[in-house]
């Protein structure tokens, strides 16, 4: 009996992503997807409807607990502008309340990330080992009973991972700030209007910043085979992470390619999402207009995110099956070259 094409002579053909076929990742990842798209686009769309939920659920008790800053708020402005004062002058008060809400949704938004990544890349996993194996689909049933023995392990990964990007870009941002105030003694970083800088200040004073930032998402590279590791190889959180560690070193090249098309792609589908939901701040921020009795400041916050958070919210659904399916394939890809190389030769 002849396979069909791509995913299933995948797997009638005994080849897994890297063998001695040759190795093609995107049509390796296309054919697989082509082939397992019904249960792993309704898998993304069902995760995502439910993190939507969540979503929503962070911002109403973000809003809840700085509902009365914001009612401050508008008074200090108000009693600025009749004093011909700057409006928001002497707004001091409100900080605190503002700051420990926003650390507070921030948390609680990067806890909701690292589920909803475990959650994806453990079902693209498991789904992409079924169709190497030969086995047809899994159905919804078959995916939740799939990775429940993974998704605390991957969950615990992504978490770390998450953690380690976040706390990288933060500490980039805050030195971008501070070699601004020229608070390390002999380097400034250059600005308007960019005169009378030294080479130093040059390399130094935007390249630090720069390359604390890209820390994070480097080591995320590195790690991004982890998740895989564990569903193929069942291996624990923290064998996995030197597993993908180890594959990627051997083939840097091959996996930071792999990676400038999903970054590509995730950074356009984002795009193009967050304007085609900008027509929703508008209504969003008539909305809590009416309830806030006319305070603009929360209206206007709730409108400044809303096209923000529906990207978001549906972006998932667009690329997590291409993008976790690639990274499932780089992994066996790897994987097999790694033991074709460890063989001895006759």
């Amino acid at each position: 009996m002849t396979a069909e094409p791509g995913g299933d002579e995948i797997a009638a053909n005994g080849r897994r992503p890297g063998g001695g076929d040759g190795w093609r990742p995107l049509a390796d990842t296309f054919a697989l997807v082509g082939r397992l798209r019904r249960p792993l686009y309704g898998f993304s769309f069902a995760v995502s409807a439910l993190a939507a939920g969540a979503v929503g659920a962070i911002a109403a008790l973000g809003f809840a607990l700085a509902w009365d800053a914001f009612g401050t708020l508008r008074e200090i402005v108000a009693r600025n502008k009749a004093a011909e004062d700057p409006p928001f002058s002497a707004t001091g008060e409100t900080e605190p309340a503002f700051g420990l809400t926003a650390v507070l949704v921030v948390v609680l938004l990067l806890l909701l990330l690292s589920l909803v990544l475990a959650l994806q890349y453990s079902a693209h996993a498991v789904a992409v080992r079924t169709a190497l194996d030969g086995r047809g689909p899994p159905g919804a049933g078959g995916l939740w009973r799939g990775i429940r023995p993974y998704l605390a392990r991957v969950l615990g990964i992504q978490l770390l991972m998450v953690l380690g990007v976040a706390i990288t870009l933060v500490a980039g941002v805050d030195l971008f700030e501070a070699l601004a105030r020229d608070l390390l003694p002999g380097i400034t970083r250059p600005r308007s209007p960019f005169t009378g800088f030294s080479p130093l200040d040059w390399v130094a004073g935007l390249g630090l910043p720069l390359i604390t930032a890209c820390v994070g998402p480097f080591v995320f590279i590195r790690l991004s085979l982890a998740g895989a590791a564990v569903v193929f190889e069942d291996s624990t959180a923290g064998d996995a992470l030197r597993r993908s560690w180890t594959l990627t070193r051997g083939s840097p090249a091959r996996v930071f390619r792999a990676w400038l098309p999903i970054t590509a792609a995730v950074a356009l589908a984002a795009a193009l999402l967050w304007y085609a939901a900008t027509p929703l701040a508008r209504p969003a921020g008539a909305a809590m207009m009416w309830l806030s009795g006319g305070n603009v400041h929360t209206a206007g916050t709730l409108a400044q995110h809303i096209p923000a958070a529906a990207a978001a919210c549906v972006l998932p659904v667009v690329v997590m099956p291409p993008v976790c399916v690639l990274l499932c394939v780089l992994y066996t890809g790897l994987a097999a070259r790694e033991g074709e190389r460890s063989r001895p030769t006759p």
